[in-house]
């Protein structure tokens, strides 16, 4: 198995045959700030308030991701269509350390730039203040979830560090805790 991304949104453990000798890859599930999670370099966003949906160009940023063919995502010159092939949530680590969520993004696979919508996201309760160049988002209980200052080409670009899962694989010699661990740890009388 390439990567541990796997279609089901259950919590698994992974068994991976090989001809020389047995190996367990287990997937470990981390959730709230309990641990500190693994996080991908920072991704781009855009904040666009043109935009109807949020959207995303990258399949691995995905946390949750039903694919499917929603449609077509038109552009302001409206000659332009792009076509979405799924709808999913990204997590992303916020600097309190808790893990926040971005849910019903658009995966579209040949978009350029990653876009987070204003109107969705005012939809949804927050937020926005645009005031000297700085653009400023708070949540229903109005704190602050980011502050972004405008660039030289009037755009608000925010960096996020996205949340990945992380994939570990042990090497088990015992075949009782081999088979502890098949059985999703079982105890050992059973």
């Amino acid at each position: 198995m390439k990567d541990c991304r796997s279609e089901s949104k259950k919590e698994t453990n992974f068994l991976s045959e090989d001809a020389k000798e047995e190996r367990i890859l287990i997937m470990s599930r981390r959730s709230g700030a309990e641990l500190s999670p693994s996080c991908s370099d920072n991704s781009v966003w855009y904040l666009d308030t043109g935009a109807s949906n949020h959207m995303c160009e990258d399949e691995n940023l995905f946390k949750e991701l039903t694919k499917v063919d929603v449609g077509h995502v038109s552009f302001g010159d409206a000659a332009s269509k792009v076509a979405v092939k799924g709808r999913g949530t990204i997590w992303y680590l916020q600097k309190n350390n808790r893990v926040g969520e971005i849910r019903d993004v658009y995966y579209v696979p040949n978009l350029k730039s990653n876009i987070l919508s204003m109107g969705q996201l005012m939809e949804k309760g927050y937020s926005v203040l645009m005031k000297d160049r700085v653009l400023y988002l708070k949540d229903k209980s109005d704190r602050l979830i980011a502050r972004v200052e405008m660039k030289k080409n009037r755009m608000y670009k925010l960096d996020l560090k996205i949340v990945q899962e992380r994939c570990l694989k042990l090497d088990v010699k015992d075949e009782a805790m081999m088979w502890h661990f098949r059985f999703g740890h079982l105890h050992f009388g059973g």
